[in-house]
């Protein structure tokens, strides 16, 4: 349903009401906001560009909870963090991924006090092998498992690509890209880029747990649909199938990573957000000048309007907000 539709049957209710007719009951808003920030891309390596940057965007995200939100009110506490992949440089080196774990972690036992559910990037993956798990995405299958809050998690067969619902949203984490097939990176075969039937995944997914309610559903993974982000590691017949498993669907809102960047646009309709690296990384050429912080989204739904913000180093950035639809009228 579209929120020009939903509003028109908003108001066509509150006419029978006042009419004598009664209030016809929508789907209930949250009795209070769901938020959840987003962040992509620490991508950790030690030598190449430390992690000063990253640790003090994680400490202004553990402070900014009750701090003025741009589009109204306070940031109430978030239900977890989104990392949306490259959580690690360079897989070979377990030293980038111990230090990773000090910094984020399911339970929020790390120096991000709040759960972090965590995806796949392509730095996460390794070259040498298009079937077997690393030590990054062994560990991300258990670290999930051993999650522990309200949420029930649905999982693929290998507990890798997984879906869970805050209130009425329905979310899904589906690692690198959407799709069934390893992609080719430019001109090059890369068995390694294997998305290992996501596409799959979220078309049972969403058949299972959204059905025909017209429930919200938000997508995140890794890859991006605009620009290089797009023309590197999707075909034209990844993003027909996409299209064609989420039409049916009231998906109002996609994440993804990649770029290290902040951006706001659109794919086909759906309103897309590219989440930022948590830090400028330093200069290689120059140590001694360490990075420095960069940002994340906070993304809140408040009764019927899901609203976004971009925070950096600096404070609020972008905003952003839509009336959605919660689903079908009850009865």
């Amino acid at each position: 349903m579209t929120p020009h539709r939903y509003s028109l049957l908003r108001l066509v209710s509150f006419c029978l009401a006042a009419c004598g007719g009664g209030l016809l009951p929508i789907h209930g808003a949250p009795a209070e906001p769901i938020t959840f920030f987003v962040m992509s891309d620490p991508q950790i390596h030690l030598e190449k560009w430390g992690t000063v940057g990253t640790e003090q965007t994680l400490q202004i995200a553990n402070e900014l909870p009750g701090k003025p939100f741009p589009l109204g009110g306070t940031v109430g506490e978030p239900r977890a963090v989104l990392v949306l992949g490259d959580l690690t440089d360079d897989v070979s080196d377990a030293r980038h991924w111990q230090t990773y774990k000090r910094f984020f972690d399911p339970n929020g036992k790390a120096l991000l006090r709040f759960r972090a559910f965590e995806g796949i990037g392509n730095h996460d993956l390794s070259t040498l092998s298009a079937t077997d798990f690393t030590l990054v995405q062994r560990e991300v299958i258990e670290r999930h498992q051993a999650c522990r809050g309200n949420e029930t998690f649905h999982y693929d067969a290998q507990h890798y690509h997984y879906s869970w619902d805050w209130g009425p949203l329905h979310l899904v984490q589906l690692n690198i890209f959407p799709g069934n097939e390893p992609r080719r990176v430019y001109d090059h075969d890369a068995p390694w880029n294997n998305p290992r039937q996501s596409l799959d995944f979220l078309r049972d997914d969403l058949k299972k747990f959204v059905g025909d309610s017209g429930r919200p559903v938000i997508l995140g993974w890794h890859y991006g649909l605009r620009g290089w982000g797009l023309e590197k590691w999707w075909t034209p017949a990844d993003l027909e199938n996409l299209k064609e498993v989420i039409k049916p669907y009231n998906v109002v809102l996609i994440l993804h990573g990649h770029e290290h960047a902040f951006a706001q646009y659109q794919w086909e309709g759906y309103p897309v957000f590219m989440c930022p690296s948590p830090q400028i990384d330093r200069d290689p050429k120059t140590p001694d000048v360490p990075s420095s912080p960069k940002g994340f989204l906070v993304v809140r739904l408040l009764d019927h309007d899901l609203q976004i913000a971009h925070h950096d180093a600096s404070g609020w950035r972008e905003t952003w907000s839509h009336a959605i639809s919660l689903g079908k009228p009850t009865q």
